[in-house]
């Protein structure tokens, strides 16, 4: 297993950024409306919004895309050094959302790592709650709108959801111990959903 001392090889010592805002993780289930309630956080408040899909779609690797539409995770290594990246360049001063990463307890304590060797701190990890059957409805509406490659099978939508509960799940305990978890009922409309994490933490 990759040891987490690993790290310091995409971090330069004594390198360090600063934000007067929030970093805040988005977690949910597939089809929870992490991208969706991210982005009007970002439109409303001018807050980065690094989806680590967008990320990974916007690659120039085919190999990684083609793996990831399959429902597979990609590599911690390179996840973390395109996040590395791209909050390197990038303005954060008004805070920071991450939709999509961590996805593993693995990654979690990478990310915790690597914001603090930034001079950063996660603010809260917000859980968004929704009943699967729900979300695999949204993610089936989304591949007729979007027409997303990664939303068109259904054997890829089963494996995602297996794979967010075998691995990604865990994570709600992780954030919980350390009261950074905060739980949001995302049945609701995005209005209604953003309201709910402006009230509960203040962005």
């Amino acid at each position: 297993m990759e040891k987490i001392s690993k790290f310091n090889d995409f971090i330069n010592e004594g390198e360090e950024l600063s934000t007067g805002g929030k970093i805040l993780v988005i977690m949910g289930p597939p089809g929870s409306g992490k991208g969706t309630v991210s982005k009007k956080l970002s439109d409303k408040k001018g807050v980065l919004h690094i989806s680590t899909g967008d990320l990974i779609r916007n690659s120039e690797d085919e190999e990684l895309k083609k793996s990831i539409a399959s429902g597979n995770y990609a590599p911690d290594s390179v996840m973390i050094k395109m996040l590395r990246k791209k909050i390197k360049e990038s303005d954060i001063s008004k805070g920071l959302i991450l939709d999509g990463f961590p996805r593993t307890i693995k990654q979690a304590k990478m990310l915790d790592s690597m914001l603090g060797k930034l001079g950063l701190g996660l603010s809260h990890a917000l859980y968004l709650d929704v009943d699967e059957e729900i979300a695999k409805d949204r993610i089936r509406e989304r591949s007729r709108k979007d027409n997303r490659e990664d939303d068109k099978s259904e054997d890829t939508i089963a494996k995602r959801f297996s794979e967010y509960q075998e691995k990604t799940l865990p994570i709600l305990d992780f954030y919980g111990r350390s009261r950074k978890s905060v739980k949001i009922d995302a049945s609701k409309s995005p209005e209604n959903v953003y309201k709910q994490i402006i009230k509960k933490i203040s962005v």
